[in-house]
């Protein structure tokens, strides 16, 4: 046994005790040390972040987690996501319990379509509020980039924003920009900026200290894009929209439109949208026209009235038990006013545009048109009938006719479409109206129309259909008549027979061209014969409209209708076969051969054409692409007044070269008239378009236009030419991607060349 000296045993206690004292300290700092790392192995590069609000996914190269202070550290390809948004920096510090991370090195923010980035961005995730330094902004609605030392972002659509720049051009090297010192954005989505000068490349051309520029998708307030021009007939011109959204579902634009020959034109136009009040677009303008009349004299135009102005709109409504209803006005103050203002919110090609952009219909009566129309209809569906409500109002712009015009105020009608009668083979169907005829001057008074018919259709398989029905025709009415000795109440009676056959024969060709493998030729050929014998008092009864001349009709009706279809067979991008047909083409023949001679006490106006009538050819041709055509024709007759043609026609090469063409020759007008327009792309970014408005019966051009557009990204140039008679005028146009047109016009002058 060996024996130890008592210092040295005291000494050796004391190491042991200091070792197993540092074995546990050294044990406690690496416990501590890999609950600190745990998510930092290697093998764990991922964690999920859960708040009440929304998960997010934190991924990273190394990926690190204070359980004590429940923050994340991330360095490398950190990416931070929760649906549609993200978040990539190279470094990244995440908060849990503020839920704000702290990003830096190439940090990318994205949120649906826009985006935010910088280096250095302080964001809160629950809040969607942050801080960037040096940092892009990108609003997707109108491609805007917004440039700024310093971005504060405050709520969904408010920032704050320092020193800095908007485009919508490559934000890296843009072409066009403003500049700012200070930018704030609302809550509308409008941007004011202070201090701006507008740069083209390197050079400033305009300074002004404030400017609000749209950068949401969202419906807003705020003034529109400007326009001003100069003429002989206006002078001076100007016009500034303002665009009020009022609410969801609708808004107004308020317009002023300055002149300085005639003054002050405000215009307002109201939109609605509502599931209860209906769909509706109403424009009104108003001028109190302070042009001399001697002005008006030296320009063609005689004075009218001091009072200008113009009502229309389309309106859609739907009502209780089933009842849909439209509203068209259209009222203007004198039969100059469609001639006189031809720019601006109160012209009618304005006008017309914006229908057809709302509704789908432009302004029925073009303006050259006198009677200017307006209307209410209404109408009850059932499965069988139908119960309508017409009223037409025609208003005479030419006021020697007003109170001669004939109104209808209003039209009742009741119809019946073909329905069985109880268990028999046999159909019934029924068309009535009433109609109240009123105007201040003439004839005026009411005409009830009745018109049952009985048919009985026929069918042999697929190829024959027989129809043979008859029919009453009964008008009856009360009148007001100017003469005191007529009788006020007057009728007449006739029968009707019909007889219709028709057949239905079809062809599949085979095809092989490209996706193409068939097409199918289907022809409907038809006959029908008709007898309406001679009436009782025709020579007795009010001229109020067709319906009253003579209904008496013998005669053979014949034609044959082709429909051409093509089917194709395409992969689509799941590699599965999918077919598809499309008619291509369409083309209808048709004529009338007249069993009667004309009685010589009718007028022309109402006499028919003995023997056969003019041939009518209707033809479609609707090709997937490069060309589209309608083509309605009445040729071949013995009455040369009959002729007539139209012709619409679209060729577009697929490559930026589209042809428009439109015809019309109507003989007994006459009319013969030609409009074409064209689109070359000379270049990739270079277009260059025609217009031109021939009258072949007066040899003149009585309408012209040259356009040349230059377009490159997110900016582009316009210079056009038009002359109208004796106007002539030229505007030069600069389209900024994301704020829309500025540009002006002025008077060519008359020794100006086309």
């Amino acid at each position: 046994m060996v024996s130890i000296p008592f210092h040295i045993f005291l000494r050796l206690t004391l190491w042991i005790f200091i070792g197993c004292l540092l074995t546990g300290v050294l044990s406690q700092v690496r416990v501590a040390s890999a609950e600190t790392k745990t998510l930092a192995s290697g093998l764990d590069k991922s964690a999920l972040l859960k708040s009440k609000d929304a998960a997010w996914n934190i991924s990273a190269d190394t990926l690190a987690y204070d359980q004590e202070k429940q923050i994340y550290e991330a360095e490398g390809n950190v990416r931070i996501t929760s649906g549609d948004r993200s978040l990539e920096a190279d470094r990244a510090v995440l908060d849990s319990l503020k839920q704000e991370a702290d990003l830096r090195g190439h940090v990318r923010l994205r949120y649906g379509k826009d985006w935010l980035e910088g280096e250095h961005v302080v964001w809160n995730l629950k809040d969607e509020t942050g801080s960037v330094d040096d940092g892009m902004v990108y609003f997707s609605a109108n491609n805007f980039y917004v440039h700024g030392k310093s971005i504060n972002k405050m709520g969904p659509t408010e920032y704050k924003l320092r020193q800095g720049f908007i485009t919508s051009c490559d934000p890296y090297k843009p072409d066009w920009k403003i500049r700012y010192s200070q930018m704030n954005v609302n809550l509308d989505g409008i941007a004011w900026a202070r201090d701006t000068s507008f740069w083209v490349r390197g050079l400033p051309l305009f300074y002004t200290p404030v400017v609000a520029l749209p950068v949401q998708l969202e419906r807003q307030s705020g003034f529109l894009i400007p326009w001003a021009g100069a003429s002989d007939l206006q002078g001076v011109e100007g016009e500034v929209p303002y665009y009020w959204a009022i609410r969801e579902d609708m808004d107004a634009t308020f317009y002023g439109h300055y002149m300085s020959e005639r003054g002050l034109m405000s215009g307002l136009e109201y939109r609605i949208a509502n599931t209860t009040w209906g769909e509706g677009l109403f424009q009104f303008n108003y001028l109190r026209d302070q042009a001399s009349k001697e002005h008006l004299a030296s320009q063609g135009y005689p004075y009218q009235t001091a009072d200008r102005y113009w009502l229309r709109s389309r309106y859609s409504f739907e009502m209780p038990h089933d009842i849909e209803g439209r509203m068209d006005l259209d009222f203007a103050s004198d039969q100059n006013y469609l001639k006189e203002f031809e720019k601006g919110s109160g012209s009618y090609d304005f006008s017309n545009k914006m229908f057809r952009q709302f509704s789908g219909r432009g302004i029925l009566n073009d303006e050259t048109i006198l009677a200017r129309e307006s209307s209410l209809y209404m109408d009850q569906r059932n499965e069988s009938t139908l119960l309508g409500l017409d009223v037409r109002y025609w208003q005479q712009l030419d006021t020697s006719l007003n109170e001669f015009t004939l109104q209808k105020l209003p039209t009742f009608s009741f119809n019946a479409i073909p329905s069985p009668v109880l268990q028999t083979p046999l159909y019934y169907s029924i068309d009535s109206s009433w109609t109240n005829y009123w105007r201040q001057e003439g004839d005026r008074g009411n005409r009830l129309d009745v018109a049952p018919r009985l048919a009985y259709p026929l069918h042999w398989k697929s190829y024959l259909d027989v129809e043979p029905s008859v029919g009453v025709l009964a008008n009856t009415y009360w009148m007001d008549w100017q003469e005191d000795n007529r009788d006020a109440w007057q009728g007449r009676m006739y029968s009707d027979m019909q007889l219709a056959v028709s057949s239905r024969l079809n062809r599949v060709y085979p095809l092989k061209m490209g996706d193409y493998v068939a097409f199918q030729h289907s022809m409907r050929p038809e006959v029908a014969y008709q007898y309406v014998p001679k009436g009782v008092g025709q020579n007795d009864i009010a001229q109020f409209d067709l319906v009253d001349a003579d209904q008496s009709i013998h005669e053979v009706r014949y034609g044959v209708t082709n429909f051409f279809t093509s089917k194709s067979v395409a992969k689509d991008a799941e590699g599965n076969s999918r077919t598809t047909y499309h008619e291509f083409a369409r083309v209808q023949l048709f004529q009338a051969f007249n069993l009667d001679e004309n009685d010589p006490n009718l007028s022309s106006e109402f006499a028919k054409t003995e023997g056969v009538s003019s041939v009518g050819m209707r033809m479609d041709l609707m090709p997937q692409k490069y060309i589209t055509l309608t083509y309605d024709t009445d040729f071949y007759s013995t009455e040369n007044t009959d002729a007539s043609h139209d012709l619409m026609m679209t060729l577009d090469s697929g490559r930026g070269h589209i042809l428009r063409l439109n015809y019309q020759f109507r003989q007994d007008y006459p009319i013969d008239e030609l409009i074409a327009e064209s689109s070359l792309k000379l270049l990739s970014n270079v277009y260059f378009n025609t217009y031109h408005d021939y009258s072949l019966d007066k040899e003149e051009l009585y309408k012209q236009g040259y356009g040349l557009r230059y377009i490159h990204g997110c900016w582009g140039l316009g210079l056009t030419y038009e002359k109208e008679q004796n106007d002539q005028r030229v505007a030069l146009s600069v389209n900024l991607m994301g704020l829309g047109s500025l540009g002006g016009s002025f008077n060519a002058g008359p020794d100006m060349p086309f």
